[in-house]
């Protein structure tokens, strides 16, 4: 692994170097916003099935990952094992195959100390090797020499590539709306310490024996809001699916969703092409202008609990009306700041704002 802080210098040309290649090996647009591109390959919902944010989960799984896996770096997955981060080897649903018109996506059940062996160590190579002026990734290579590169961006085959979901908050305050990110913790397995969406997280059930709802991306973005913005503990897979669905903050949401007040949409399939891990995006959106004070209210039955899963308590929220608006709040070179998947769930979940917002004027 690279030994951070590394100069500022340094990172940016490791960056360019690892789009340029990225972008030879797989002959995909890069997503792009401004001058800046991400080693992302977007795919955007069909129009009917934003407001249907489940639409894009297609059959329950009930197949483990295949096994054995084209590639395996045992030496890396005992690196993060060792390395003092918080992770556990839980279950996932790692990627089968996203399919389009419309979009949806399948899922065998996985482990995540196998996408860590797996999809993280082949970033791991090409983090390591992107400094210098010939990039040699034997591990992907031996990959691609099973799965094509093409193939590999559809199908999960011969690695345990965990599904991420990554929501945009966009809120109302004061009449005018503004986006959240959050910095991750520095004990986090990946990208310790940067900014990314909130809530963002590993979509898998509890266990291997799960109760459908947890197949729903929804229940995880549901459950995810309470534990990263409100301070819900973790439950074990002892508590009941539905341990959360009668929380005052879930309901508080869900009453204004009913009102018109507050919706949750799909934005997309964003596929880190560093990992070849698949993110789903969504946005969640909130009309309501009373919403930030009343998560701010001691007298409430639920309040705003920053610190539940961030080192330093802090929440950034700034306005999103315009590009110049959003760079401006976040941090210099945010490219290096921000996993792939978090700045472009931020900017799909930005747009579809901007849209949402302006029919409501």
């Amino acid at each position: 692994m690279p030994h951070y802080p590394e100069p500022l210098e340094a990172q940016l040309r490791r960056h360019q170097n690892m789009i340029e290649y990225l972008t030879t090996l797989y002959h995909v647009p890069m997503f792009q916003r401004g001058d800046t591109r991400y080693p992302l390959y977007a795919q955007l919902p069909d129009p009917s099935q934003i407001a249907d944010i489940d639409s894009v989960c297609g059959q329950i799984p009930t197949e483990k990952t295949p096994t054995p896996f084209e590639i395996y770096n045992h030496a890396h997955l005992s690196d993060m094992q060792n390395s003092g981060r918080n992770l556990f080897n839980g279950t996932t649903f790692a990627l089968r195959r996203i399919r389009t018109r419309p979009l949806r996506i399948e899922a065998w059940v996985g482990r995540y100390f196998d996408m860590l062996a797996t999809c993280d160590a082949m970033k791991n190579e090409l983090i390591d090797s992107a400094f210098r002026r010939s990039i040699r990734l034997p591990m992907r290579s031996q990959y691609h020499r099973s799965v094509g590169q093409l193939e590999s961006l559809e199908s999960g085959i011969g690695r345990s590539a965990a599904i991420g979901g990554a929501t945009l908050i966009v809120f109302n305050h004061q009449g005018t709306y503004k986006a959240m990110l959050a910095q991750r913790s520095k004990r986090n397995a990946t990208h310790p310490g940067y900014y990314h969406t909130v809530p963002a997280f590993i979509y898998g059930p509890r266990s291997e024996d799960f109760h459908t709802d947890e197949w729903r991306f929804s229940y995880h973005i549901y459950r995810e809001y309470l534990e990263e913005l409100f301070g819900m503990p973790e439950a074990g897979h002892e508590a009941p699916h539905d341990h959360f669905y009668d929380h005052p903050a879930l309901l508080d949401l869900q009453h204004m969703m009913a009102a018109g007040e507050a919706g949750l949409y799909l934005t997309g399939i964003l596929t880190d092409l560093t990992t070849l891990r698949p993110e789903i995006t969504a946005l969640l959106l909130i009309h309501d202008a009373d919403w930030y004070e009343r998560i701010h209210d001691p007298k409430n039955a639920f309040q705003l609990n920053a610190h539940a899963e961030t080192d330093d308590g802090q929440l950034l929220s700034f306005p999103m009306a315009s590009d110049d608006d959003v760079l401006a709040a976040l941090p210099e070179h945010h490219h290096l700041r921000m996993p792939p998947q978090g700045a472009g769930a931020m900017w799909v979940g930005i747009d579809l704002a901007r849209k949402l917002t302006a029919a409501r004027i």
